[in-house]
């Protein structure tokens, strides 16, 4: 049996670095990636990305009639709220695997076998909190799990037939959901073994310089991590997402490897040939090629583009544009 597949249903264009997204799932030979998609445009899938035609009024059909009952699926976007029964929906695809999960592609990959599979091999029933990447143990009763009744409600189904964002699919306190009415709350009431640290790099989307925030589980809420306020980097390449950073105790370079690197709400640019470079730099506004990895504290330097980068640029624009959206 396979280890674990990643599935991503994704309608329209992706965005402009999903090449490199591809590029990070190529890096995982031992992970295999589902992506149900409408796009048609050409981008280089390596062996383990595998592509399945479909689209938004063909998932919505699909999910009526495994759910019985018609869900509500206004956009592409509403997909979030609908992700913990991907295992449900797509099961004939994944019968192979011991371990199924859901990502978004506004991320890349670091190292899945060295961070991830030790993991997976102490048999979890979920593993993490959040909904850029979520794995669970893909069994016919835990892939139904979703639709347990939680305080005497069917909360899947009130997530499945409401237009609005249910936040169904993590476990965040938010105006959308203040009760923590999800299935991670779900999964915690029906007893299920849940592994809850976070080992990815959640970038802070309202910080201009590249900012962690992490999943605390006794607080239950995502937290700034402030290790890297000194000097640092990150890189994909390879060996994984790395952090390389000044540890100014002990006056040495270090190396800090991390799930996967999410990049929420924050345009990246990238040049073409930036793909092919076996080593990138992931800096606030962009990914650019580099030559190897910083070895001392004055290759670590990083101010100039941690000061001038466009962030705050590209955050008035969008936000200009939602407002006169909502005006016309």
């Amino acid at each position: 049996m396979k280890k674990c597949v990643l599935i991503l249903p994704y309608f329209g264009k992706f965005n402009n670095y999903f090449p490199l997204f591809l590029k990070s799932c190529g890096y995982n030979p031992s992970y295999d990636f589902l992506i149900f998609t409408d796009n048609t445009d050409f981008y280089n899938y390596p062996q383990n990305v595998h592509v399945v035609p479909m689209t938004l009024n063909e998932f919505r059909a699909n999910a009526s009639q495994k759910l019985g009952f018609e869900p509500c699926i206004p956009t592409a976007y509403k997909l979030c709220d609908f992700k913990p029964a991907y295992g449900f929906l797509f099961e004939d695809y994944i019968q192979d695997y011991e371990y199924w999960g859901h990502c978004d592609c506004d991320l890349v990959f670091g190292n899945l076998e060295k961070v991830l599979s030790p993991v997976l091999d102490k048999d979890y029933d979920k593993v993490f909190a959040a909904g850029h990447l979520t794995i669970y143990k893909n069994t016919f009763d835990n892939n139904r799990r979703f639709m347990k009744s939680l305080e005497g409600r069917e909360i899947y189904r009130e997530a499945f037939t409401t237009s609005r964002i249910y936040v169904f699919d993590e476990n965040v306190r938010c105006s959308m959901n203040p009760d923590r009415l999800n299935v991670h709350t779900l999964f915690r009431d029906d007893d299920a073994k849940i592994y809850e640290k976070d080992l990815s790099f959640n970038v802070s989307p309202k910080k201009a310089k590249i900012t962690r925030t992490a999943y605390n589980p006794q607080t239950q809420k995502f937290e700034e991590d402030h290790r890297y306020v000194n000097l640092a980097r990150y890189y994909l390449c390879a060996d994984g997402l790395l952090v390389v950073s000044w540890n100014k105790d002990h006056a040495v370079v270090n190396t800090h490897q991390y799930l996967y690197m999410h990049l929420q709400s924050r345009r990246m640019r990238m040049s073409a040939e930036v793909v092919q470079s076996p080593v990138v730099e992931i800096r606030p506004d962009r990914f650019v090629r580099a030559n190897r990895l910083p070895s001392t504290k004055a290759e670590l330097a990083n101010r100039f583009f941690n000061v001038f980068n466009y962030f705050w640029i590209d955050t008035y624009i969008k936000k200009s544009k939602a407002k006169l959206a909502n005006i016309f």
